[in-house]
């Protein structure tokens, strides 16, 4: 989706001065450095602790990144009685855990408490959002690995550039590895220490409407996966027995296999796999004839008929980028515990790719 003239004129504003760099350090309960290029965050303990621990950690970042990022997300500098509004309604129903891990990071980075909430639930109460995933079977991988690859196509591009983190937490359920940004604790994109990978993708044109229905934010759903689910089909279950807000696809996969589903407050379908490849971005039912653009049929070109490697994913995340939307592109290995994540200006996916080993966190796959 095109920015509008004056989102332009807000980038070139909030750009002109850059997000205060990382330092490596650590507090009670939490530890910042770099690994491999990436910076990685460490956080262990109660919800409460974790939080605190991120805002002392990042907070200066935070600070920096929350009015611009809302800025870029709902073309506000503040956010109206109404959004105010919808994030209480929101928030009220964020699982207690996380709940009190953002009230926590809140008060320790000092930001505005409905601002971090917003932008935590960013898919119902901000902004439209575009993504696309890949994901190879172990008969059309090269290796015979599953992986999946995935773009994240969000507003504010350029000012999210070069604060991408990952965060491993500890102490809730499955131990996991979550890559964001500093002040979010809901989840985009991560992998637990199961090996259970996990991406979610609006989804446009259902005709449901933005207004949210109540249930679990849909970025606080995908972190419950993560925590409480060991395999596909486990989290597959969690997501279906959910009270669901809003129209959201998702693409997850294991050591064994992927699946993407399409998801509403009422709406459940599992996608099935063609030929090998599980696929999706924005809308329901692409198999058969439901895409609105032109990704779903691009990402199915690009992987043709033959075996797929690392390579190859990365080539067509390249392809089906949203241009300067294209914040996060990754590729991750669920056996293995690797992340390939590419860095960069927007299109990031046309950036350098580098490979993050996360097992020292998550633990090698049993059957190696």
């Amino acid at each position: 989706m095109p920015f509008v003239f004056l989102l332009g004129l807000a980038f070139a504003a909030s750009c002109a001065s850059a997000m205060p760099p990382f330092h490596p350090g650590g507090v009670p309960h939490g530890k910042l450095s770099q690994v491999g290029g990436q910076w990685v965050m460490e956080l262990e303990g109660t919800p409460e602790e974790r939080g605190r621990a991120a805002g002392l950690l990042v907070g200066e970042q935070i600070r920096w990144l929350l009015p611009r990022f809302l800025k870029a997300m709902a073309s506000v500098d503040h956010l109206s009685s109404y959004q105010k509004e919808m994030v209480a309604a929101l928030a009220s129903e964020v699982p207690t855990a996380h709940f009190k891990q953002l009230n926590a990071l809140a008060e320790a980075a000092k930001v505005d408490r409905t601002t971090l909430f917003a932008v935590n639930l960013a898919p119902e109460a901000l902004a439209a959002l575009g993504c696309s995933c890949l994901a190879t079977l172990p008969e059309r991988a090269s290796d015979g690995e599953v992986r999946l690859a995935r773009n994240l196509d969000w507003q504010g591009g350029e000012i999210l550039t070069g604060s991408s983190l990952i965060v491993i937490e500890s102490g809730s359920g499955h131990r996991f590895a979550s890559l964001t940004w500093p002040g979010l604790v809901s989840v985009v994109t991560g992998m637990n220490d199961a090996g259970l990978a996990v991406a979610d993708l609006m989804a446009l044109g259902t005709g449901n409407g933005k207004k949210p229905r109540p249930g679990v934010p849909v970025l606080f759903i995908l972190r419950s996966v993560l925590e409480r689910a060991d395999s596909v089909d486990a989290a597959m279950d969690w997501i279906q027995k959910e009270r669901r807000t809003i129209p959201q696809n998702y693409a997850l996969a294991d050591p064994s296999g992927a699946k993407v589903v399409e998801t509403g407050a009422t709406h459940f379908r599992i996608r099935p796999s063609t030929e090998g490849l599980a696929t999706i971005t924005n809308y329901w039912r692409e198999e058969q004839g439901g895409a609105k653009d032109q990704r779903y049929g691009k990402m199915l070109s690009q992987a043709g008929s033959g075996k797929l490697g690392v390579t190859q994913l990365q080539g067509i995340l390249a392809e089906t980028a949203l241009g300067d939307l294209n914040i996060q592109a990754v590729v991750l290995e669920p056996r293995s515990r690797t992340a390939q994540v590419a860095h960069g200006k927007p299109p990031v996916a046309r950036g350098t790719w580098t490979t993050i080993d996360l097992s020292p966190w998550l633990g090698p796959s049993p059957d190696r």
